[in-house]
């Protein structure tokens, strides 16, 4: 059998030429979860030219279905040869020929103007605010934290209500949409935290930097055959875009995790990781010793700046930078199994529902190696806000 993919803005095509049957369903079955992966709302099979379709071969396009359904996509056969059309008869699978059918118009929206923006890669955003709009960063010791959706954080955070409660449950986390997901040091697994749809979350956090404010941008990103997107990369290309610091969140699928994370709860170190000789950081902290869990779904919350503006950041929220090359990075990922993020994604809220839902398999700080190894997306969609003073020369 032969299988092209067509994708354009909204849509992947698939053309099926030959026999679909137990000996063709798993590449059909790749196929099938690339376009899945590929985050548009609509596949299209054109099996005009499948001569042969077994009932392997519709199990495998009734399994794909199901799961597209589940994110709120549409697999539609536009085009079928009669055996195709008499085994869809058979199996009562009629509902996906669309023969004949244009795909729906969809309904008129206002759709704000898009900018291009990547390192190679291709991504655009769209102003989702004010343009000089800025949102409210702090750097929280140790305290109790309550959040809601639009509110961002990263740390070290415990699942307690209250500081004495949360003595030796802390780990690397991430906060965003109402959600917090948390890697507690000497647990086996992550945990996570989730609000109601009208209501706050809160944890304790502990060396942790918060952002509150809608978000001024929004778009979406994805790998090209010329560049991979690492973590580096998208963030200075929004500080870029945005002319000066930015905190932003980004969720999609992961091209593999790289970083460390909390063995003993920090609020029992002895010293600052500052202070520590090897041996401590290594008593203290896991590493990984490469990149994990590429194909799961990864969300992310980061702040950046330039690396000649870090005074444009209050003191406490610029010394958790390091510089990555590009530019000054603090970031946090949590990697979760995988689930497609459609690229009409716009509201935040999914980032925490991504997280609530789906296993949680790590939640780390991400690090860059001095061999330039770090994490990094396939594709995904992310949110940014303006952070900080303005930088020598305003911002656009």
């Amino acid at each position: 059998m032969k299988i092209t993919s067509t994708v354009s803005d909204s849509a992947v095509l698939l053309t099926l030429d030959g026999r679909l049957d137990s000996s063709w369903s798993e590449p059909v079955v790749a196929a099938l979860d690339e376009a899945i992966r590929s985050g548009r709302s609509r596949i299209e099979l054109d099996m005009s030219a499948v001569s042969f379709v077994s009932s392997v071969g519709i199990g495998a396009i009734l399994r794909a279905n199901v799961r597209f359904r589940a994110v709120k996509g549409v697999l539609a056969i536009v085009a079928a040869s009669e055996n195709v059309r008499e085994m869809l008869r058979l199996s009562r699978l009629d509902a996906l020929l669309h023969v004949g059918v244009p795909a729906p118009a969809a309904a008129p929206r206002a759709v704000a103007a898009t900018t291009p923006f990547g390192r190679g890669w291709t991504g655009e955003l769209a102003t989702m605010g004010h343009t000089y709009a800025h949102a409210h960063v702090e750097f929280m010791r140790n305290a109790r934290l309550t959040l809601d959706a639009d509110t961002i954080a990263l740390g070290h955070f415990a699942l307690a209500g209250t500081i004495e409660e949360a003595r030796g449950l802390f780990g690397d986390g991430i906060a965003v949409g109402g959600t917090v997901a948390v890697a507690p040091a000497g647990s086996p697994r992550p945990d996570c935290l989730v609000s109601g749809a009208h209501e706050f979350v809160s944890c304790i956090a502990r060396d942790a930097v918060v952002v509150r404010g809608k978000p001024t941008f929004q778009g979406h990103f994805e790998r090209s055959a010329e560049a991979h997107i690492t973590l580096s990369s998208l963030a200075s290309a929004l500080v870029e875009h945005a002319g000066g610091a930015v905190a932003f969140t980004a969720i999609g699928e992961s091209d593999g995790a790289f970083g460390a994370w909390a063995r003993v709860s920090p609020d029992e170190w002895k010293r600052p990781l500052a202070e520590m000789q090897p041996d401590e950081i290594r008593a203290n902290l896991r590493f990984a010793g490469e990149r994990m869990h590429a194909g799961a779904s990864m969300a992310l919350v980061a702040i950046a700046c330039a690396r000649d503006a870090r005074d444009t950041l209050p003191p406490e929220v610029a010394t958790t930078l390091f510089d990555v090359g590009s530019c000054l990075l603090h970031a946090h990922v949590a990697l979760v199994s995988y689930r497609p993020v459609p690229r009409s994604t716009t509201n935040l809220r999914t980032a925490g529902e991504l997280l609530a839902e789906q296993p949680l398999r790590s939640v780390m700080h991400a690090l860059r190696a001095a061999d330039g190894t770090e994490s990094g997306f396939v594709r995904g969609s992310v949110w940014a806000r303006r952070i900080g003073r303005a930088a020598a020369g305003g911002s656009r």
